[in-house]
């Protein structure tokens, strides 16, 4: 009886194993949770990330109130110089699949500061803001709880 329990115990170890994803590392966990701040031409839009492990939910406020919600998932390369973001498998608020909108990224304690291309755009090479449009720079900060 001893042997078939300690069977079936190694039996489930890897099962247990395969269920569980690996948890996020480096930057990708630094930035694990909620990040708040202001996007458009005048800067008065808010915007709040929501991260989980490389998953992200992205919820605009328009100026008249209305709220949007993407969804999406990030993928990171902290190694390149600038650091590299790709925000990819975003669908819009009709269900439409966007294309992937390449960036870079400096991150600093509770501050994340992003450059995106725009979808399907090319990956900016430096911090800068387009004029009128893409490039944009998102400065973020992190929600405390």
């Amino acid at each position: 009886m001893r042997t078939l329990v300690l069977a079936l115990a190694l039996l489930a170890v890897p099962a247990l194993a395969r269920g569980q994803e690996k948890a996020p590392e480096g930057d990708l966990a630094q930035l694990q949770g909620e990040w708040k701040g202001t996007v458009g031409p005048e800067r008065n839009i808010p915007v709040l990330l929501t991260i989980k492990d490389k998953a992200i939910r992205v919820k605009i406020t328009a100026p008249d109130g209305q709220e949007f919600t993407m969804e999406g998932e990030l993928k990171l390369d902290e190694k390149a110089s600038p650091r590299t973001v790709d925000w990819v498998n975003f669908k819009t608020p009709a269900g439409e699949e966007t294309q992937p909108n390449k960036g870079i990224y400096k991150l600093e304690k509770d501050k994340w500061v992003v450059c995106n291309g725009g979808p399907g755009n090319p990956r900016p090479t430096e911090f800068k803001q387009g004029e009128g449009g893409p490039p944009n720079v998102i400065e973020l900060e992190r929600v405390k709880k």
